[in-house]
């Protein structure tokens, strides 16, 4: 038997549907990104116990693109901010609008 319920002891659950593991025989299948359990795996001021397999991307390095990213305060989001759009969309109350192409 699980010690937590919630992700079925794989420390994250589905972002879509965060009363579901991400992982194991209940994961859900939606597709939606995994989010670190909010009851065994709380990241609030540190960062989430990290996946066995799980791999750091790192695509965009300091001194490159990287520099011109800076995080929403209000959704946790990343903004380009060469992308004049996507920063004045999160200037706005939430939620911010979809900006995925």
């Amino acid at each position: 038997m699980a010690d937590c319920p919630r992700c079925d002891d794989c420390r994250w659950v589905c972002e879509n549907h965060p009363e579901r593991p991400w992982e194991g025989s209940r994961a859900c299948d939606c597709g939606g990104a995994g989010a670190p359990c909010p009851a065994c795996n709380a990241s609030e001021g540190t960062v989430p116990e990290m996946p066995d397999d799980f791999v750091e991307d790192r695509t965009i390095e300091r001194g490159d693109d990287a520099d011109h990213f800076m995080k929403c305060e209000t959704c946790g989001g990343w903004i380009d901010s060469r992308d004049l759009r996507s920063v004045f969309d999160h200037e706005g109350p939430l939620p911010h609008p979809d900006r995925a192409h």
